[in-house]
C-alpha cells in the first residue's frame, strides 16, 4: 500500500496522530477513505492505495480534486500535485515536522482566499502552409519561402504584442481586487493564449466577477473566467517535500 497525499491544512486538534477529517469529506482516489495525520499544528490529508490504482485517469483526477475542494471549503489548504506519494506514515510526519514553519506561513497567506482564473484567447489567423523549399522551382521558390517565413514571424510578434497588451489591461483592472497574481506556469502556452490566476478573498469574489465582466465587454479578445478554486497556482513547486512525484 502507498500513502497518497492530497493537501496540508491547519489542524483543529493539537494532538499528534490521527485527526478527524472535515464533515462531508468525500472518498479519495479508488474510493479509499481519507484521514488526517496530525503533527505540530498541521494535518496532512491522506489515503492508502495500491500503486496500480494510481494511474491517472479522469475519474481518479476528479476524486482527487473533490477531496482538495472539500478541504478548501472547510479551511485553508495547500493542495498537493497528484501523485505525491509516501511509503510509510512516518515519512508524512517527518514532512510536517521539517517543513512545518514554511507550510504554516503559506497557509496563513492563503487563509480566507480562493483562486480565480482568467484565460485570454486571441485569434492567430493561421496562415497557409509555407511553400516547399525544393530545387524544382529554383530561386522563385526560395524567395516565396523566405517571404512567407518572414510574414509568419511578423504575425507571431504582432499576436504576442496584442496578447501582452490585453494581459496588462486585465492586470490593471483586476490586480487591485487580488491579494496576489500569478501568470500561467509550466509548458509554453500556444500562440494567442495566456492564463492569469488571482488570489482573491472570499468576500471579494462577486466584486472581482463584476470587474471582469466590465473589461470582458470592452475587450476584443475572448476572455474566460473560472473559479473559485483551491489555490493550486499559489503553492510553491517545492510543496511536495520528500514525497515521490
Amino acid at each position: 500500500m502507498t500513502c497518497l497525499l492530497y493537501g496540508i491544512v491547519f489542524s483543529q486538534s493539537g494532538a499528534p496522530g490521527s485527526g478527524h477529517p472535515p464533515p462531508g469529506l468525500p472518498p479519495g482516489v479508488g474510493g479509499a477513505p481519507v484521514r488526517l495525520i496530525v503533527e505540530g499544528g498541521l494535518s496532512a490529508a491522506v489515503s492508502w492505495i495500491e500503486p496500480p490504482d494510481l494511474t491517472p485517469n479522469v475519474a481518479r483526477a476528479l476524486s482527487y480534486a473533490g477531496v482538495v475542494e472539500a478541504l478548501h471549503a472547510d479551511r485553508a489548504v495547500l493542495p498537493m500535485r497528484y501523485g505525491c506519494l509516501f511509503e510509510e506514515e512516518r515519512q508524512v510526519v517527518e514532512l510536517l515536522a521539517v517543513h512545518g514553519q514554511q507550510y504554516a506561513a503559506a497557509l496563513r497567506g492563503l487563509d480566507g482566499c480562493v483562486e480565480m482564473g482568467v484565460r485570454v484567447l486571441l485569434p492567430t489567423e493561421s496562415s497557409s502552409p509555407l511553400p516547399s523549399f525544393g530545387s524544382e522551382s529554383g530561386g522563385a521558390s526560395g524567395r516565396a519561402y523566405l517571404t512567407a517565413r518572414a510574414a509568419g514571424h511578423a504575425r507571431a510578434e504582432e499576436v504576442a504584442g496584442a496578447l501582452a497588451a490585453v494581459v496588462a489591461r486585465l492586470r490593471a483592472a483586476l490586480d487591485g481586487l487580488a491579494e496576489r497574481t500569478e501568470a500561467g506556469r509550466g509548458a509554453r502556452a500556444a500562440p494567442g493564449l495566456s492564463s492569469l490566476y488571482f488570489l482573491v478573498k472570499r468576500g471579494t469574489v462577486e466584486s472581482f466577477r463584476r470587474a471582469f465582466q466590465r473589461i470582458e465587454r470592452a475587450e476584443p479578445a475572448r476572455l474566460l473566467l473560472s473559479g473559485p478554486w483551491p489555490p493550486y497556482n499559489f503553492v510553491a513547486p517545492e510543496r511536495d517535500g520528500n514525497g515521490r512525484g
